[in-house]
């Protein structure tokens, strides 16, 4: 996605990395947990939905739809 314009973008930049490091280490930690889990309930969802672990990407999935 490229709709933030690069002065906000440097912003966002220097407001990181004025934050001490083991608050950016905390961060990052929380933001993976937070990725991993949504990854789990994905593969979880697909597995009850569909019996299978590969991402369906095709036609539409009625409960998916829903």
């Amino acid at each position: 996605m490229n709709d933030t314009p690069e002065h906000i973008k440097a912003l966002q930049l220097k407001i990181w990395l004025s934050k001490p490091p083991e608050e950016r280490l905390k961060q990052f930690m929380t933001d993976n947990d937070a990725l991993m889990q949504f990854w789990k309930n994905a593969k979880d969802h697909l597995q009850e939905v569909h019996h299978e672990t590969k991402p369906f990407f095709g036609e539409g999935c009625e409960s998916c739809d829903k």
